[in-house]
């Protein structure tokens, strides 16, 4: 017999992750992914429903046939937080979305003509000091109807963009042209009512992404996807010694091969140092923080229906919610065991920064108006004495965006990211 050798192999630190997201009303329609995600764990699972046929038939056998039921998929992953790509986690938990630019204003003008969700044009009453490339923000800066794109064109006074608006603004809204720009701040907070969110989905629904994982095994392009991808768990973590870290689990319909080769382009932004992160409750900062896990659990349920097809009709979203725990060592006295005893049910400010200057600058910040600490133990693992809490983040009216009504907290990103 000859000798048998492999071909070929794949090494695992080729791998990359893409997200693409998908079109409003068309989620399940895999897209190509647009932005590489840096991850040290993605874990995809394809799930079959196995039905068996246990019929008698005047025979001893206990099975006759096993037939395909309804797929599924469901995928962990996770790594060091990028404070650019960790954006399509939140926008897929939490789904409401606005911007500001870090820069220095032009002369604002206004909307000539109102604008609608999933607009890529907008009439300028005048259009000086925009041009091909100009940043500019649509909607009263410092609000939470503010938008930042930036312009493919400009001719005559309508200027062309993408990604399209998330939201409608009337006509005389505020638009105003960046000259030079330092950064983005991008916020991230629970999509309510009706509102469109982040990209145009209706019903409280947030977005919805493809992810494609490309370890160049699936034949003739490499990769396989994840299409209809829904994040019901997101977890994001700092340890003092350690890099901030996240991690997520997803379903998605079942995976996949890609219909063209993926290509890599991961940004240039680096991971954070934990230690830099200041950790501020009511006010007051708390220097003995060592760690912290914030959690955002989001209720999602798979539906299948008698339709011909074994991916689900539709995984609707349904309530969320936003836990942290956090440790304290040393504990120099017993101030954060009174905001579980005295249930003060303080404001909570979480700031995790690259510690770098201007348009290198990169920061996560979580900020929750109503942390209700409901455990709090003190700890002697170590030589010296500490605290470990719990907490739950209420649902208020001023952790909110675009689409109002009550959320938990507002996650904001700064980057070099014009939009998402």
């Amino acid at each position: 017999m000859p000798n048998q050798y492999a071909a070929q192999v794949y090494p695992v630190p080729n791998r990359f992750i893409g997200f693409g997201k998908e079109a409003p009303g068309s989620s399940g329609t895999a897209v190509a992914p647009t932005a590489t995600v840096p991850m040290g764990k993605f874990d995809p699972a394809d799930k079959i429903t196995f039905l068996e046929d246990t019929a008698w038939r005047n025979a001893m056998a206990g099975l006759y046939n096993l037939i395909e039921g309804v797929q599924i998929s469901d995928v962990t992953m996770g790594g060091p937080l990028f404070a650019d790509t960790i954006a399509y986690p939140l926008a897929g938990i939490l789904g409401d979305y606005w911007q500001s630019v870090n820069g220095t204003a032009g002369t604002a003008t206004t909307l000539n003509g109102g604008t609608s969700v999933g607009a890529t044009a907008v009439t300028l009453t005048s259009a000086t000091g925009f041009a091909t490339n100009t940043i500019f923000a649509v909607g009263g800066t410092g609000t939470t109807s503010e938008e930042v794109r930036k312009a493919i064109s400009v001719v005559g006074s309508v200027a062309y963009f993408t990604p399209a608006l998330y939201q409608a603004h009337l006509t005389g809204a505020a638009v105003t042209p960046y000259g030079g720009v330092t950064n983005y701040t991008h916020n991230f907070a629970l999509l309510n009512g009706t509102g469109a969110g982040m990209g145009g989905f209706p019903n409280a629904q947030p977005c919805t992404y493809t992810i494609t994982d490309a370890t160049g095994v699936p034949a003739t392009f490499g990769a396989r996807q994840y299409a209809y991808a829904v994040p019901t768990e997101l977890t994001l973590s700092g340890t003092s010694t350690g890099l901030v870290e996240w991690e997520a689990k997803y379903t998605a319909i079942a995976s996949a091969i890609a219909a063209a080769t993926p290509t890599s382009n991961p940004s240039g932004v680096a991971p954070q140092p934990s230690w830099n992160t200041t950790v501020t409750i009511g006010g007051t900062p708390y220097y003995n923080n060592i760690e912290y896990k914030l959690s955002l659990m989001r209720k999602a349920e798979p539906i299948f229906g008698n339709n011909a097809q074994q991916a689900p009709y539709a995984i609707p979203r349904g309530w969320m919610t936003a836990t942290i725990g956090m440790n304290f060592d040393p504990a120099i006295s017993e101030a954060v065991y009174l905001l579980f005893y005295s249930n003060t049910q303080p404001t909570l400010t979480i700031v995790a920064s690259n510690g770098l200057a201007g348009s290198s600058a990169a920061s996560i910040t979580y900020t929750a108006q109503v942390a209700a600490f409901d455990t709090g133990v003190i700890t002697d693992a170590k030589e010296v004495f500490g605290y470990d809490l719990t907490a739950k983040l209420v649902g208020n009216s001023t952790n909110v965006g675009p689409s109002a009504g009550y959320g938990p907290l507002v996650v904001t990103l700064v980057n070099g990211t014009v939009a998402y």
